[in-house]
């Protein structure tokens, strides 16, 4: 009777234990193609998988966290209401939040800010300013070797006017934090952040030191 009852629980839990693995295979399957896509136009595509997964899972931090990576991406690629998309990405990397808080958060925070300037960078240089280098101090506090951090102050100091102390001569101590980063990082997993090396490579050609 006992092993009637246990067989009967298993078999219960059986279609759980399913739907847990078709959604971990689904995020992992979205966050590759993150990871990989060079088309803009399948962002958008990407964004509503996220949604779909957030729907089913509210516990996970990383589907908030990419779905407002990629609307940053959106924004910055000019699909659409920009403004919109920005808040939108800050919307979703306060979901990521509200679960935890880690330095990968506080880096797709940072690119958030950067989108909504990238609107109009004359007028909101500094409205934003120190909301993008808060959240990158921040991400450096907590994690001090992540790659992520100094590629995004990277790109800020590169594009910044060498008469403000931009430029690629304060860019490059960064590049090259940027680099070390890279090179010490184990191989991480699957499903955790590691976008940033083509950034690191376009910036190396743009900076030749």
């Amino acid at each position: 009777m006992r092993n009637t009852i246990v067989l009967f629980i298993l078999l219960l839990q059986l279609p759980l234990y399913a739907q847990v693995s078709n959604q971990s295979k689904t995020l992992e399957s979205a966050v590759m193609q993150f990871n990989q896509t060079n088309n803009p136009s399948s962002y958008t595509q990407l964004y509503l998988k996220f949604e779909q997964l957030y729907s089913v899972d509210k516990t996970n931090w990383l589907i908030p966290y990419y779905a407002g990576m990629t609307k940053s991406l959106m924004c910055l690629l000019k699909m659409g209401d920009r403004d919109a998309l920005a808040n939108d990405a800050l919307i979703w990397l306060a979901r990521a939040k509200s679960i935890t808080v880690n330095d990968e958060i506080y880096c797709a925070e940072s690119l958030a800010y950067t989108a909504k300037l990238s609107v109009n960078p004359a007028l909101r240089w500094f409205t934003y300013e120190d909301k993008i280098k808060n959240a990158l101090s921040m991400a450096k506090k907590l994690n001090p070797n992540n790659p992520r951090a100094y590629i995004l102050e990277a790109n800020i100091q590169h594009k910044i006017p060498f008469i403000f102390g931009g430029g690629c001569k304060s860019a490059k101590p960064l590049i090259q934090k940027a680099e070390l980063c890279f090179n010490a990082q184990t191989k991480a997993n699957t499903l955790e952040p590691s976008w940033g090396i083509q950034s690191l490579v376009k910036l190396k050609k743009a900076c030749l030191f």
